[in-house]
């Protein structure tokens, strides 16, 4: 098992609700996460993307910002952030999000009309805040090229249900069981 699905097995899962929440270096960093860790995770992702055309990266900041940085530094490619706080600035995008352990308005900016953009994330769940975010952007007049998770919590069912009600397809670097206590990588 190499770098990346070391750090998604037999992990601990935290209940929140009637959801596991996975404890892990890369989305939590519980342990740190170590620079090899972040490394690995991103040069995985780009493995897999399809850059063609690719103007802009974008990500949402409450876990996904240091893989994203990450990403847009070995790419060389600007990146944008959805965040969960409102900013004020001009022509900024806000839209509803309903996730597993959270609800509420995340907010876009740096996304403009014509971008061409790759949506780069850490985990999928049940793809609430995914859904989000691709609405966020195609509101910017922005077109989405290619998405890429790293890690899918397979129980959740969020990559389909993303397909289901936005048409777009994601992509999933590790596949992780959360049934019981402690987390399983579903070997590829």
């Amino acid at each position: 098992m190499n770098l990346l699905e070391a750090s998604f097995h037999d992990k601990p899962l935290v209940a929140v609700g009637k959801y596991q929440f996975i404890l892990n270096a890369l989305t939590e960093q519980v342990p740190a996460v170590s620079p090899g860790l972040l490394r690995e995770a991103a040069t995985r992702v780009l493995r897999v993307a399809n850059l063609d055309g690719v103007t802009k990266l974008v990500g949402e900041e409450d876990r996904g910002a240091i893989l994203v940085a990450a990403v847009a530094l070995a790419s060389d490619l600007p990146l944008a952030l959805v965040r969960w706080n409102p900013s004020g600035v001009p022509g900024q995008i806000a839209v509803e999000f309903a996730m597993e352990y959270a609800h509420g308005t995340l907010y876009l900016n740096g996304v403009e009309r014509g971008d061409q953009v790759l949506i780069v994330d850490d985990l999928i769940s049940t793809g609430g805040t995914l859904i989000a975010l691709i609405r966020a952007i195609r509101q910017a007049g922005a077109q989405i090229r290619d998405v890429i998770c790293v890690a899918e919590k397979i129980e959740y069912g969020g990559v389909a249900r993303v397909q289901a009600e936005t048409g777009v397809a994601v992509k999933t670097l590790v596949k992780i069981s959360i049934a019981g206590t402690r987390s399983r990588v579903i070997p590829a």
